[in-house]
């Protein structure tokens, strides 16, 4: 039997984040780590993100939240989360349990508040590291304040979940800041019509997922990567098949994060790792 490979996720930080296999669980597949789908061993994979957390809980989008579309659907949870108190005191005694390295996305808007949360999560047992998923328009100096206001809060490894369209814009700002990596990262946006039992149908805009979200995530990373950061990066989005993973790691990603194909095929993030642990080539999508 071959040793484990061991992939740095914050190579530069006093503590590090390591790994051993590159295909990780992106913020919301799994909660707070209540809803690992029956069969799913964590333990095989890189690590898991729960979230997201902020300082205070939000109730959410009301109803519809989902749409179909071809090649995905729409997904607006409008950052319903029980807040950060609520979900140490209930989820946190979960974390050692899974098997594998535990990330907290953090998602306050405001550096103070942003700096609670990290400092309520710091010395929770079994977290390897945070991931701050930035207000969708955020300027570089709001994202250097929001990185900055995490490190007063936690000095726990600091991944900076970027969006898609203006990854290559706030890359650098990340870096200035001190962050560890960087997630390429939130889903782009769209719109379908989400239908309701009584007929008619309501307009839901929100995130983009599945298949189709790849492209734009591969054009994000590779811009981001032409950068030459000295931050490490890491895929999410769209992201189900091998072909996909493997060009997504051959475009500049150290490691990836599967997210709503999880939901569509709880079995995937295991082959895939499974896969990745085998040479192979970057084939077609």
């Amino acid at each position: 039997m071959s040793s484990p490979t061991w992939i740095e996720l914050a190579p530069h930080h006093k503590i590090g984040l390591v790994v051993d296999n590159p295909v990780l669980l992106a913020g919301g597949v799994i909660g707070y780590g209540e809803a690992v789908h029956r069969g799913l061993d964590l333990s095989r994979l890189g690590g898991v993100v729960v979230g997201p957390i902020t300082r205070q809980s939000q109730r959410g989008r009301l109803p519809p939240r989902l749409a179909e579309t071809v090649g995905g659907f729409v997904l607006e949870t409008g950052g319903q989360n029980r807040g950060v108190s609520a979900a140490v005191k209930k989820f946190a005694r979960l974390w050692p349990r899974l098997g594998c390295p535990v990330i907290a996305q953090i998602a306050d808007t405001q550096p103070e508040d942003a700096r609670v949360t990290a400092a309520r999560l710091q010395d929770t047992e079994a977290l390897a590291g945070l991931e701050l998923s930035l207000p969708r328009d955020a300027t570089p100096e709001q994202l250097r304040s929001l990185v900055q206001a995490v490190r007063r809060g936690s000095d726990l490894p600091l991944w900076v979940k970027l969006p898609l369209d203006r990854a290559a814009e706030l890359a650098p700002a990340a870096a200035e800041a001190g962050a560890d990596g960087l997630v390429i990262g939130q889903p782009p946006r769209g719109a379908a019509l989400g239908w309701e039992p009584g007929g008619g149908g309501q307009l839901v805009e929100g995130n983009v997922h599945g298949p189709l979200a790849f492209a734009a995530m591969l054009r994000a990373l590779t811009r981001v990567a032409a950068l030459a950061l000295p931050l490490v990066l890491i895929a999410c989005g769209g992201i189900h098949t091998e072909a996909q993973a493997r060009q997504a790691l051959a475009a500049g990603a150290v490691a990836l994060q599967v997210d709503s194909a999880a939901w569509v095929e709880p079995e995937l993030p295991l082959r895939l790792a499974q896969a990745l642990a085998r040479p192979g080539e970057a084939g077609g999508a």
